[in-house]
Formats: structure tokens, sequence, C-alpha cells
């Protein structure tokens, strides 16, 4: 049979255990915002670099995409 020191060192072990994992769960769903966060951002710079890139609205009244800049 187990002696109390021994199912006493058996509860601390599980609570440290249990705190270990809330600490990751907590450290996943935060890496999980930032990768919805990043996604986000990428998929907008993917929208502007094609709009930009089809001859869209930013700047297109000023040089057209096949325009040479004014100093060559």
């Amino acid at each position: 049979m187990l002696d109390a020191d021994s199912i006493t060192e058996l509860q601390t072990q599980l609570t440290h255990l249990e705190r270990h994992i809330a600490e990751q769960d907590a450290e996943f769903y935060q890496l999980a915002k930032r990768l919805d966060a990043l996604s986000q951002l990428v998929q907008l710079q993917k929208t502007q670099i094609n709009t930009l890139s089809s001859g869209g609205q930013a700047g297109a009244e000023e040089m057209p995409a096949n325009e040479k800049p004014p100093h060559y």
C-alpha cells in the first residue's frame, strides 16, 4: 500500500502537471491568436499587391505600370 508521504508527493506532482497544462493551453491560445492576426495581415498585403500589380486605384493615375519613372 501507499503511505501518506507517497500520496502527498503524487498529489503535488499532479498539481504541478495540471498547472503546467493550463499554462500551455494559455500559450497555445495566444499563439493561435497571433497566427490568425498574421494570416489576416498576409491576406491584406496579398490583396494590396494584386491591386497594385493589376493597375489598381492606388497610384495608377500618377504613374501607369508600364511607364518609366521620370528620373530614367
